[in-house]
């Protein structure tokens, strides 16, 4: 789960861009790596809230599926790390699924598009 102090997941994926850029491969790659890592070692994590945490994610009056959510979230992950490495394909698909799970997963959604023109 995502929480205030996190870097948000975006912003990896440009820090591994910008790396690129540099020519510094290694280092981009740690970083299109570090989305990849994280989305396939928790995407099953069971989740609950903990309504005594100090930052709580989301709070929602009504339950939810929170290990949909966060199997949409690693599944965004996976689909911003593809994109990193130009695997259009690969990004395309993970971040249909991840919309697919959360209709309304809007980071997705906008990756999405760039996975689906090719360009980033």
């Amino acid at each position: 789960m995502l929480y205030y102090y996190d870097q948000p997941a975006d912003m990896i994926l440009y820090k591994g861009l910008a790396h690129r850029k540099l020519s510094e491969n290694r280092e981009a790659h740690a970083c299109f790596n570090k989305l990849m890592d994280y989305g396939e070692r928790h995407i099953r994590d069971e989740v609950k809230n903990d309504y005594f945490a100090v930052s709580l994610p989301d709070f929602l009056i009504f339950e939810d599926d929170m290990d949909k959510k966060n199997e949409a979230h690693c599944r965004y992950l996976m689909g911003l790390s593809a994109l990193g490495l130009g695997e259009w394909d690969k990004a395309e698909k993970e971040l249909n699924k991840a919309v697919g799970i959360d209709f309304n997963h809007q980071m997705s959604r906008i990756y999405l598009k760039h996975a689906e023109a090719k360009n980033l």
